[in-house]
């Protein structure tokens, strides 16, 4: 099911184009726990096709669904096969001690967008999609991993001068096919934002992300309102999810992401207890080392567009 923004969202004052765009994610979060919106997306995702890149070398992975979730062809792509660490992945030498607020972006269905599509702002087209990060490289941001913020945060790492944190939520194929390729071609890792459960990848693309520098962040299993669960189901949700990738993944996975942006004091206990560094919200503005578990991050959506983005970014 396609996400749901975050019903308590803080009302940020910043310009008309912002309020007005928070009011259509308003109308959206009143619509978008139904049950359409995931056979839109699985629509959608089906139809796209596969970007194309470069690559050599192969690795013998299965080509497994990663979850329960129907996905595209299997096999391995070209962006598949052509994994290999980006250079952002790990600290450059000219990286610096940084403490400040770093922004964090959140993208979830890369595509046009159906013409029936419920929530029609959460596909960001491609086009918008690589010029906004041709405009980051421009203006002299580099993407890293949000693992990679709070090693600089918390214990003496370092960050690029403008760094920046490039978020994915659910696993939609597009994350794949195409944001794979397209963050490499400025040597960038990503973050994936993963159900457990669900997602449209398979298991080689998420090894492959992995494989190319990304960083795997737990999203549930199951992408419920964690402040509606009880105790058990909160455990379950918040602790079985990182368990379940740590084991197919065999990587740490160290943050976590609320779904639909939805937290309060006993999920965030939840988290804390299931021993994750930190987690996202939909909270917009720029994420600051001293709320590891109330992390902001800028949604961009369909209309957002690369002045969208800049106006973000500005606001830090």
């Amino acid at each position: 099911m396609v996400e749901q923004p975050d019903s308590n969202r803080p009302d940020p004052g910043r310009t008309d184009r912002l309020a007005r765009r928070e009011a259509q994610q308003r109308q959206l979060r009143r619509r978008r726990w139904g049950a359409g919106a995931a056979l839109a997306v699985v629509a959608a995702v089906v139809a796209v096709a596969v970007a194309s890149v470069g690559g050599t070398s192969t690795h013998g992975k299965t080509s497994k669904p990663a979850s329960s979730g129907t996905a595209g062809p299997q096999g391995r792509t070209s962006a598949e096969t052509s994994s290999v660490l980006v250079r952002d992945a790990t600290p450059q030498p000219d990286w610096t001690p940084h403490t400040g607020p770093v922004p964090i972006l959140e993208y979830h269905v890369l595509g046009a967008a159906p013409a029936d599509a419920p929530y029609p702002e959460l596909y960001v087209t491609r086009p918008d999609f690589h010029s906004q990060m041709d405009w980051l490289d421009e203006h002299g941001y580099e993407a890293v991993t949000l693992e990679a913020v709070e090693d600089a945060w918390y214990r003496d790492g370092t960050l690029p001068a403008k760094p920046v944190v490039v978020s994915f939520d659910d696993g939609y194929r597009p994350q794949f096919t195409y944001a794979l390729p397209e963050l490499r071609r400025h040597g960038w890792p990503g973050v994936l934002n993963l159900k457990a459960e669900g997602s449209d990848l398979y298991t080689s693309n998420v090894e492959a992300m992995i494989e190319a520098g990304w960083e795997l962040a737990a999203h549930t299993i199951h992408h419920l309102d964690l402040t509606t669960l009880d105790a058990e189901q909160l455990r379950e949700e918040a602790t079985g999810s990182r368990e379940m990738l740590r084991r197919e993944y065999h990587v740490p996975v160290k943050n976590f992401c609320y779904p639909a942006g939805q937290f309060d004091e006993s999920v965030i206990a939840a988290v804390k207890e299931a021993g994750y560094t930190g987690a996202t919200t939909e909270i917009p503005g720029y994420a600051r080392r001293d709320k590891p578990y109330e992390l902001a991050r800028f949604e961009i959506l369909g209309s957002t567009g690369v002045s969208g983005l800049t106006e973000d970014l500005a606001s830090g």
